[in-house]
């Protein structure tokens, strides 16, 4: 979760504050304007994207001098080249206000200027102007940047030294760094070839609220703060995200070669559920490979750890619509109850719009509630089989 207050964790548990998204306009390292009102705002934050952070929104100003913000050269404060919005969800209860910061994005289109001038003193003036701004974070930058000619580590002892040598972004070494297990040729992508060498982080990188880049680790991490349910329940509405057999596997296969170049081959598959390798599902097998496993046992753990990503977590996501929470970020495991049972979810995308939060989660089904209900069966070393959609709802 994003660090914020006490004063904001029980603002949003209770629900009684109002909600507005600001930003500081940061042109070329200089700040140029803060705390400026984003209108219509849009934010997104995918963790199967590359670029996670991505949004839009409406920027309305005016000021005493009839400044105006639509862009007249490469210099002007609102252009696709240099400027970053530093992005805070704002929230306020009477004379209280606080803001949370949400994502450092860089402008990259700029759309629908308008600029309301009239004459004055021989010149125009601006009595208000108005730009609206499609958004992403700084991941854009390095997915855009290729390598001139055929490129590798610089030297191995370092994972992360070398994903800051790519990027160029400042660093939050949030997991143990490992040497580089030899030496590769990149892909052509910068940001391609960050994401290759983050594998042997066993996690994925991201660029997090304050501009830098960490790890999100494969594996689960403890529970945050429960979706509260009851009297002060922040869930509007649960369902099942949509659901296809494109893109689930049960079986992985890791091909790769030694420094010799001979062969390494490592499989791992579903035994047991309805997703088992075999069973009605079929035998659908994803192929993988890694210049960074150069033994069989490497090939295996690499083998091991993909396999839940490509099965069981993507079969299960669940869309909820809960009251906006600026402290959520993708990653989170949010444990939570619905319609008599308690989940634990692990968040895959947030999106955040003037009202209203939504989020698509990885869903593990804990049990029911309450021992002692009458859906629970002592007996059986199985929870018994529910309907997601009640009487009336969807199909």
């Amino acid at each position: 979760m994003i660090g914020a207050s006490e004063e904001i964790a029980a603002l949003v548990r209770s629900g009684g504050y109002q909600l507005a998204y600001v930003a500081d306009v940061i042109v070329d390292g200089e700040r140029v304007l803060t705390g400026i009102a984003l209108n219509d705002p849009q934010l997104l934050w995918n963790r199967d994207a590359k670029v996670r952070a991505t949004g839009r929104c409406v920027v309305h100003y005016s000021d005493e001098w009839g400044t105006s913000i639509v862009p007249e050269d490469v210099t002007s404060w609102f252009t696709p080249y240099a400027t970053l919005l530093d992005i805070s969800a704002q929230l306020t209860a009477g004379a209280f206000s606080e803001n949370v910061l949400l994502g450092s994005l860089k402008i990259i289109r700029v759309t629908d200027p308008q600029d309301f001038r009239k004459p004055f003193q021989g010149r125009y003036i601006s009595l208000g102007s108005s730009v609206g701004l499609q958004l992403a974070d700084r991941f854009r930058v390095t997915d855009r940047e290729r390598f001139p000619v055929p490129s590798g580590p610089s030297e191995l002892s370092s994972v992360w030294d070398e994903i800051g040598r790519l990027t160029l972004l400042p660093l939050l070494r949030n997991v143990d760094d490992v040497p580089i297990s030899r030496a590769v040729t990149y892909k052509e992508n910068r940001l391609d070839a960050v994401f290759d060498l983050a594998t042997m982080l066993s996690g994925v990188p991201y660029v997090n609220p304050y501009g830098q880049v960490q790890i999100e680790a494969d594996a689960w991490p403890a529970d945050s703060e429960e979706f509260a349910t009851g009297d002060e329940g922040v869930i509007a509405s649960l369902l099942p995200a949509e659901l296809s057999d494109d893109d689930i596997y049960n079986q992985v296969v890791v091909r790769s070669w030694d420094d010799s170049q001979g062969t390494i081959l490592a499989t791992a598959e579903l035994t047991d559920g309805p997703l088992r390798y075999g069973g009605p599902f079929g035998r659908v097998p994803y192929f993988a490979s890694s210049q960074y496993v150069t033994t069989a046992g490497q090939a295996q753990d690499y083998a091991n750890e993909l396999l839940p990503q490509v099965s069981a977590e993507p079969a299960l996501q669940l869309s909820l619509e809960v009251l906006p929470d600026p402290r959520r970020e993708v990653g989170d495991v949010v444990p939570f109850e619905w319609d008599g049972f308690r989940w634990r979810g692990r968040i895959r995308e947030i999106s955040r719009g003037p009202d209203v939060m939504r989020v698509r989660v990885t869903a593990q089904l804990v049990g029911p509630v309450l021992p002692d209900s009458d859906l629970w069966f002592p007996d059986m070393d199985v929870f018994p089989a529910f309907d997601l959609y009640p009487a009336g709802g969807a199909e």
